[in-house]
């Protein structure tokens, strides 16, 4: 099986019909994917990192054929309640595993919101879906999982200071101002209990 077999192949088991529709669903230049999927034209690295990412699986896979080509499920790594604090759990496991939606990276995790603490914005039993790391000029106005250079998470607004420092804001607390950070995870999906 060659790159473009494998790339078409991932396209389908991540529930696109087409390429168009892939595409259109990641922002992507029609013609050039179409390309890419029919053999027309190769594609490097950074393709397959762009779209490991979208169908969820390993650019190593995408290239060569090797690693892994299993679409990832996501993992609940732990839960979010009062004061929008993570509570991870430490041991490298997760609580549950759940069907990746399209377009989230092999590396993404989940935390589940726990209690009305952060209604009317998310509800008890919601999950939070998170996974790259993003610069903080990224993140500015952004909603994300912080990690705290102290060891705390947060689900909260980040609004940059000109210090490097992020104030973090929430729907129903008080700011938490010149935080140190060590990364900003925007909220990527909510998957909302039925």
């Amino acid at each position: 099986m060659d790159m473009h077999t494998r790339l078409r192949e991932a396209r389908e088991r991540a529930g696109y019909a087409d390429a168009a529709s892939a595409a259109r669903r990641f922002g992507w230049g029609e013609t050039t994917y179409r390309s890419h999927e029919n053999g027309q034209r190769g594609f490097k690295l950074d393709k397959a990192v762009q779209y490991g990412r979208a169908f969820r699986v390993s650019p190593e896979w995408l290239l060569l054929g090797k690693g892994d080509d299993l679409k990832k499920p996501v993992s609940l790594v732990g839960y979010v309640g009062a004061g929008a604090e993570v509570f991870a759990i430490d041991d490298g496991g997760a609580l549950d595993e759940l069907e990746p939606p399209p377009g989230i990276g092999p590396d993404a995790v989940a935390v589940g919101v726990r209690g009305d603490s952060m209604f009317p914005r998310y509800m008890d039993g919601d999950i939070l879906i998170y996974d790259r790391h993003i610069f903080i000029d990224q993140a500015d106005g952004q909603e994300c999982v912080v990690g705290l250079m102290d060891g705390r998470k947060f689900v909260k607004i980040v609004r940059a200071e000109p210090d490097g420092t992020v104030t973090l804001e929430s729907w129903n607390a008080p700011p938490m101002r010149r935080m140190e950070f060590e990364f900003l995870a925007p909220i990527l999906w909510v998957k909302r209990k039925p």
